[in-house]
């Protein structure tokens, strides 16, 4: 595998602008790599460690890393006989993924998350994707090097479909933990539709009970979250540090603008 593999999903809120950042976290003495809510898992296929534990509540994501980790020359050949129009994308968005055989729907997977608007999940209350369209996704065989490498990634990890509290209570003593959480900030609007049973600020008290529980059974975990006064409670008890990346989430990219980040830790 490539050193530079950034992953196979497009994500809004993906990490992979501050990864030379993030990759500092990983001790050498690590058991293994855990991140409760994966997303696109952008550090995990960076790190390439050799056992790690992903969760997401997405049903759809984590059934994607699945079917590409246990064929993806299935995936790729179901992905092949899809036509790269824009009339096949809104085809594809109608289906019910869960009528689908396992490789068909990572198929679908695949084509709507790199031909939607800007790479967003969204879905409505009855949890149906609803982003449109943007532009033609890659062929097959552009396509493949991304997921023949995540499915040699994939093969050391426990993929778990759930709440973060569920992926959080498998962690062990020397395990590393990456957090990403959606947003839930008070004082202004950010993208966070990636379910209809998103992340809130009801969840924060959860999530700081999460990073000492973390901590009680001798892990170590480094967590992101937009600076933010939910940030800077959340943090402060651990050690953070402010980083600059960019918002991506933007229409077009020139309206895309500079924005900051905490980072905090439990390492030394």
């Amino acid at each position: 595998m490539t050193a530079t593999f950034p992953g196979l999903i497009k994500w809004a809120g993906s990490k992979r602008q501050i990864l030379s950042t993030l990759r500092k976290y990983w001790p050498v003495s690590a058991k293994r790599y855990v991140e409760p809510f994966a997303g696109s898992a952008c550090l995990f296929f960076d790190l390439k460690p050799h056992a790690a534990v992903l969760g997401d509540l997405n049903e759809n994501l984590m059934r994607t890393y699945r079917a590409v980790r246990t064929a993806p020359g299935l995936v790729l050949e179901s992905y092949s006989r899809l036509s790269r129009a824009k009339t096949t994308y809104y085809c594809l968005r109608r289906l019910d993924p869960s009528r689908l055989a396992d490789a068909t729907a990572a198929a679908r997977f695949l084509f709507l998350n790199r031909s939607c608007f800007n790479g967003l999940y969204r879905t409505n209350l009855q949890g149906v994707f609803n982003v449109p369209y943007a532009a033609p996704p890659p062929t097959a065989k552009q396509l493949a090097p991304s997921v023949f490498l995540a499915a040699e990634a994939l093969r050391g990890a426990t993929l778990l479909t759930g709440d973060f509290e569920a992926t959080v209570s498998r962690v062990k003593r020397d395990d590393f933990v990456y957090l990403d959480p959606p947003y839930a900030l008070r004082a202004r609007r950010m993208f966070r539709e990636y379910h209809q049973d998103g992340f809130t600020e009801a969840d924060l008290d959860r999530l700081a009970a999460s990073l000492r529980e973390i901590e009680a059974r001798g892990a170590h975990f480094a967590i992101s979250y937009a600076d933010s006064s939910e940030a800077r409670s959340l943090f402060r008890e651990w050690t953070s540090v402010r980083v600059r990346t960019r918002r991506h989430i933007a229409g077009f990219s020139d309206s895309r603008r500079f924005t900051y980040e905490l980072l905090a830790t439990n390492l030394p």
